[in-house]
């Protein structure tokens, strides 16, 4: 829909939705005030919602659907466009390339092109590739998915941290998709993972009649830990497959707490220039120390 400002000129609107509950930590804050600022240059609204309920009384795992508000809140239907965003989300330096460009499509999301790779060899509280495969197979069963697999037939992955959804869109998911809980129930016998909210939009927008789009990966660079002690790494995505870094996802545990300082190095430095607030073994875990006065007695007694 086209609105009409002051002046008589048609204009779109847009909104950027963001989520959290809990204390507003440095992290927290810090992705607010980047996002709120990046919607502004860009022309579009911004919501903050603190501690509020609405999609948590409508399922049973509560707080993994809150970020899907606005699939269930009718305040959102007077949008042309909806974008959800995580709040451990960050805008790069100065960007103002508009996130809202979808053509024609209900939806836009990003895949998480290295996590079918990570299913195979890893195995993090039951999220693997096998756990995938069946999932599809139900999913085909009960509401006729068709998901998608990527070039070696392994299901692909989709990263709900960056999200965005037509009026068009967003009116087919509160029509035509099944409720939060009528799928949380479905998935009863897969680990908890399958029963959140990325897995439930991951397979809705497979639905017959839904049009969505694989979004350039620069609009969801995700920075996660790739691995167990002690040989993790640092997974940096920024830049895969050449797409420039636009939105970067720090999926890191405990980055909320970091000082600003530290997530803007991760947003915008490479890695051997981040100045981190943790131990020096990290991401692996912290060396142990010895107690060196009780190893003395031990010695002296022994």
């Amino acid at each position: 829909m086209k609105y009409i400002d002051d002046n008589g000129e048609k204009y779109v609107r847009n909104i950027i939705y963001q989520y959290w509950q809990g204390d507003l930590k440095p992290g927290v804050k810090y992705s607010t005030k980047l996002i709120k600022e990046y919607a502004d240059r860009i022309g579009a609204e911004y919501r903050f919602d603190h501690n509020i309920q609405i999609a948590s009384k409508t399922v049973n795992v509560p707080i993994y659907y809150e970020p899907a508000n606005p699939l269930v809140d009718p305040s959102f239907d007077e949008y042309d466009n909806v974008a959800l965003i995580d709040i451990d989300v960050y805008p790069v330096e100065g960007l103002t390339e508009n996130l809202f460009h979808l053509d024609g499509e209900d939806a836009g999301i990003c895949t998480e092109p290295k996590q079918p790779h990570f299913r195979q060899i890893y195995d993090v509280a039951g999220i693997t590739n096998e756990n995938d495969k069946r999932w599809c197979e139900l999913l085909k069963r009960k509401w006729g998915i068709e998901y998608s697999f990527d070039s070696k037939e392994r299901p692909m992955v989709y990263n709900t941290g960056v999200v965005v959804i037509s009026k068009a869109g967003l009116q087919k998911m509160k029509t035509t998709w099944p409720s939060f809980q009528e799928y949380v129930n479905e998935m009863s016998g897969f680990p908890r993972f399958y029963r959140l909210f990325q897995d439930y939009f991951s397979a809705m927008i497979h639905m017959p009649g839904f049009n969505f789009k694989a979004m350039d990966n620069g609009w969801n660079c995700y920075m996660h830990k790739v691995g167990s002690h002690p040989n993790a790494q640092i997974g940096d995505n920024r830049g895969y497959g050449g797409d420039a870094p636009k939105l970067v996802h720090v999926m890191f545990r405990t980055a909320d707490d970091w000082p600003v300082s530290a997530i803007n190095d991760v947003v915008n430095k490479p890695i051997r220039e981040w100045n981190l607030p943790v131990h020096k073994e990290w991401p692996n875990d912290a060396e142990k120390t010895s107690n060196t006065l009780l190893t003395e007695l031990n010695r002296i007694y022994a």
